[in-house]
């Protein structure tokens, strides 16, 4: 058999070959270009030559066994892949294809958070725009948490988290001590070919895998959420002491104010306190009081540095990973009840009507005179007798003129859920508590709103103060409008469940019109959850753009700045610009402050959302695992190809009724109208539609709940209506018992 080198000529042709080809080519494919027999001593000259040449990188291996030349051709776009549900997108810069699917076996070696290139296919006009993965531009810091498990001859980690598409091997020495069925995490090492196994080194053992304590703490590990501080930032935060009142140093004394907190009732830190005055010209002036935590974390210290890399506070489930150590965030901070506390404080009069009339911002000292729970609050506002009744019963009345004035000028009025979940010792969900909107919850919203919009809305006075082209460095809390086909999307839904809904684009009111049609029924909150995922996602920029859903032209984060860094960074440049107009080349460090700040924060929020969705998922599916084989009344809260979800209204629970379990008919999944329905029967599942179920199945490793559907409908089938006689019979989506 000839040796390689002999064929040192023949790379040309194989380079000519695979440059000439419009897509990559297999080995057969290849060899029959190059006319090589398949069998032949040259067919495995050529196998063995192409390996050589990957390995120097002349030529790219691809995924199914293709190559194809390293060159990027115009046709290569860099973007970022996320995996869910069986499916990838590649999401680009790039305007003109924003989002590009890529099939499971175009992935090559890419993992969900991937920086890669993609090769677009050829896609027909008004087609969704496929590719596949070329190459990894830049890997994600990919943290797997997952169950180590034993076949009897490798190891390996079954990832929890559902965006991870494959298993991990673990080498035997990189094991760290782990054992099989120990709940890790694990460090990415590499993955060399789409056609071997991704390969992880274990990080840490976290326990074992199935207890709730666990399994909640994975969760930290799967986010990177650190639980305790580094020392020195203790040591910073150790070395502040509580305010005494002296010293105030140009700090206004308001503690003879009568001043309120209201918070949940679970709330260890308080951030916000409020008053309200009657003045002598019949308008009343109300007063937002914020913890001065800058006063306390100074720009470029320890603590600030800290804080800036966590960006937030996260609200798990079980826990609270602060953005301040504690004896800031709960003490020193805190705007406890009957201490003195350093405060920002905003201070607006407001007419009868509820129009701003004027405003001020202050560095004040506050003494709170009691603390409020929501409960204890919307007693009062009930009608219950308490102290301070009539404080409570002047905010609430302010609250009301503020709220209706923000509707009328374009505000939205979204009603969202918040679920609680009651842990025992063992941190076991027990049961799950709802908690909706109340007139004490809206109390607290408006003032803040109010709060934000004014400091928004001073930036207009400085640029005027000062002669500016434009207004100065400043870190706003913006909301565009949403894509007219995420709209248009929601209402077709929302029309076929009965309501009216205007053709075209809505606008806020129309918006709040069609919520208005839901209030009093029991798809409420369907109709809610369709419109608000239509919404664009508010995020912090450093040029501003208003706030859609809110109406407001002006707005800003700064009455949190214990659990937002955003709010700390404007209570600096509040502060700043109260001495005067900085030199340019201060302005110009604040812009860059700003624009940093505004990526950074808006990048650790959506990581705080997935981790708290997570956790919650997993406290769902541990819920869920302790009543399998009960049955549920539910409604179904998303329609797809594969199936449709359920929310249970007693557990508040949702988990995944599988197309293939529907037993009485072969069911038709209608992407238009984003429903299913029996191709015999013609009964129509659809959002809203409610169900009896059982829950069949929990894994509490991948968070996934599977619902069956109960043989007794009674007194719910009335709901599972017959499909319109006009529509007309579609084709067929798949066979039965596939997902997609």
């Amino acid at each position: 058999m000839k040796r390689l080198t002999e064929l040192q000529n023949f790379r040309e042709e194989i380079l000519e070959a695979l440059g000439t080809s419009a897509s990559p080519l297999q080995l057969l494919d290849l060899s029959k270009k190059l006319r090589i027999k398949a069998g032949s001593d040259e067919y495995e000259y050529l196998r063995d030559l192409l390996e050589l040449m990957v390995e120097e990188g002349i030529v790219q291996r691809m995924s199914r066994r293709r190559f194809t030349l390293p060159h990027r051709s115009s046709s290569d776009v860099h973007g970022v892949l996320s995996y869910h549900h069986n499916n990838a997108v590649v999401t680009t810069r790039d305007e003109a294809i924003p989002v590009i699917a890529i099939r499971r076996h175009d992935m090559n070696t890419a993992l969900s958070g991937d920086t890669v290139v993609v090769q677009l296919h050829a896609t027909a006009p008004g087609k969704k725009l496929k590719g596949e993965v070329l190459d990894i531009v830049q890997r994600a810091p990919h943290v797997i948490t997952g169950t180590l498990e034993h076949d009897g001859t490798f190891f390996y980690v079954i990832p929890d988290d559902v965006k991870y598409h494959v298993d991990f091997l673990v080498a035997e020495q990189a094991l760290n001590g782990a054992k099989p069925g120990d709940k890790v995490s694990a460090r990415f090492h590499r993955w060399r070919t789409a056609q071997s196994s991704p390969e992880v080194t274990i990080a840490e053992v976290i326990g074992r895998s199935g207890k709730a304590a666990v399994e909640f703490a994975a969760i930290l590990k799967e986010f990177r959420l650190p639980r305790t501080f580094p020392g020195e930032v203790e040591a910073e935060a150790a070395s502040h002491v509580h305010p005494d009142g002296n010293a105030l140093s140009g700090r206004r004394d308001i503690r003879d104010m009568r001043i309120v907190t209201i918070d949940p009732e679970d709330a260890r830190d308080f951030d916000d306190a409020l008053s309200l005055r009657h003045l002598d010209n019949g308008n009343v002036e109300l007063g937002v009081h914020i913890a001065d935590v800058s006063h306390y974390v100074s720009e470029g210290s320890m603590l600030d540095k800290e804080a800036l890399l966590r960006g937030n506070s996260t609200y798990l489930v079980d826990c609270v990973v602060p953005m301040l150590p504690e004896r800031l965030s709960n003490d020193i901070c805190s705007l406890v009840p009957n201490k003195p506390r350093f405060a920002y404080s905003v201070f607006m009069e407001f007419s009868a009507t509820g129009i701003r009339r004027s405003y001020r911002i202050e560095e004040t000292l506050i003494q709170s005179c009691r603390r409020y729970s929501y409960d204890e609050a919307q007693t009062i506002i009930e009608g219950a007798d308490g102290d301070h009744a009539d404080l409570i019963h002047d905010l609430h009345a302010l609250a009301r003129k503020l709220f209706t004035r923000r509707m009328k000028a374009g505000g939205i009025d979204f009603e969202t859920q918040e679920i609680k979940f009651i842990l025992d010792e063992e941190k076991m969900p027990s049961r799950a508590v709802v908690k909706t909107r109340t007139h004490a919850t809206s109390l607290v919203e408006e003032c803040m709103l109010a709060a934000n919009r004014t400091v928004a809305e001073h930036l207009h006075t400085l640029k005027k103060e000062w002669d500016l082209r434009d207004v100065p460095p400043f870190l706003y809390r913006v909301h565009d409008k949403p894509s007219a086909d995420k709209i248009s999307d929601a209402t077709n839904v929302i029309r076929a469940l009965g309501f009216d809904v205007p053709s075209g684009p809505l606008s806020p009111l129309q918006i709040n019109a069609v919520l208005e049609q839901a209030s009093n029924r029991p798809d409420r909150p369907v109709v809610n959850t369709l419109l608000l995922r239509s919404m664009a996602k508010a995020v912090y920029a450093e040029y501003n753009i208003g706030h859609y859903g809110l109406g407001f032209a002006d707005y800003a984060h700064f009455t949190s700045p214990i659990r937002r860094y955003p709010d700390l960074v404007i209570h600096r440049f509040l502060k700043e610009y109260s001495k005067g107009l900085p030199e340019q080349r201060r302005l110009s460090k604040l812009r860059d402050i700003a624009s940093y700040a505004s990526d950074h924060c808006s990048q650790t929020e959506r990581q705080s959302v997935d981790a708290e969705r997570a956790s919650t998922k997993l406290a769902q599916t541990i819920l869920a695992h302790e009543h399998l084989g009960s049955d549920h009344v539910g409604y179904v809260t998303g329609v797809t190809q594969f199936g449709v979800f359920i929310t249970l209204h007693d557990l508040m629970i949702e988990g995944l009724l599988h197309l293939r379990d529907f037993e009485d008919d072969y069911y038709i999944f209608d992407e238009r109208r984003m429903r299913i329905f029996g191709r015999n029967t013609r009964r129509v599942v659809r959002y809203g539609t409610q169900l009896r179920v059982r829950i069949v199945k929990a894994n509490i490793d991948r968070r996934e709940i599977d619902l069956r559907l109960s043989k007794d409908q009674t007194g719910i089938e009335q709901t599972i209506e017959l499909v319109e006689h006009e529509v007309k019979k579609p084709r067929r989506s798949g066979r039965r018992g596939r997902e997609s």
